[in-house]
């Protein structure tokens, strides 16, 4: 039977192997705007490991969670472009009326006048109703957007919005979808932002090269030296049933 060292030491390397795969992920979307990476978090799993050994020899349980830290902010010129400064959400939803939070700001108006997302996702107002424009020869030419996310037509004065700005007692419930999108299976109660937005501008990845690499270094390292630590226990084993059965 596998003793309390092998067991935890298999599932190091389990974790590590996780760390691995999160930072080729982190690499993956260096370039992706708004990108949160992911990191590898260990901590106590609450449950007694072996009750066999009438002990509180407690075992570990690992996850990922994203690193909402800030990107890059980065000017772009577009009019469309929303960058959010702070650690705030905006909220979207599908043809099927699903929601969603995001921090990707890259946005564009559709053929029918809605403001959507790069994905054709519709942008929410602080109603939770899709944001749409006039059409045709009333449709806005030029639009300015405040920090608080309310949309102004600078010709006629028109005003839509404002944009769904939120902000969530625990950003980490939340899990990431892709596409910049994140769900929220606690459904969580947010609270309405009222400042924030810079208008022509996109917050990049919050991923470093260096640190990524420095960290994947670092696994690998842990890795082997694992490996080893599990090699020796192993043989340490072996060792005390040989001398027993002498």
């Amino acid at each position: 039977m596998t003793n309390y060292s092998e067991a935890n030491l298999i599932r190091g390397l389990s974790f590590l192997a996780e760390r691995q795969a999160a930072i080729a992920n982190n690499m993956a979307n260096i370039d992706t705007s708004s990108f949160k990476r992911r990191i590898a978090v260990a901590e106590d799993a609450g449950h007694d490991f072996q009750s066999m050994l009438n002990s509180n020899l407690q075992s570990i349980k690992y996850r990922e969670q994203a690193d909402y830290g800030r990107g890059i902010i980065r000017e772009t010129g577009n009019r469309l472009d929303v960058a959010i400064d702070g650690d705030a959400f905006l909220m979207v939803e599908n043809a099927s009326g699903n929601e969603f939070y995001t921090r990707n700001g890259q946005m564009q108006i559709d053929k029918d006048g809605f403001l959507v997302t790069r994905d054709g996702l519709r942008v929410l107002d602080q109603n939770g109703a899709p944001i749409q424009f006039n059409s045709g020869a009333d449709a806005p030419s030029d639009i300015t957007i405040s920090p608080n996310g309310q949309i102004q037509d600078t010709i006629t004065g028109q005003v839509w919005g404002p944009m769904a700005m939120v902000k969530l007692n625990d950003p980490h419930a939340l899990q990431p979808i892709g596409r910049g999108l994140y769900v929220d299976p606690s459904n969580q109660a947010s609270t309405p932002v009222r400042d924030g937005l810079q208008q022509g501008f996109l917050e990049g990845s919050n991923v470093e090269s260096l640190q990524e690499l420095v960290a994947m270094i670092t696994v690998e390292r842990s890795f082997s030296a694992t490996q080893k630590a599990l090699s020796s226990a192993s043989r340490l084993q072996q060792n005390i049933i040989a001398n027993m059965l002498r």
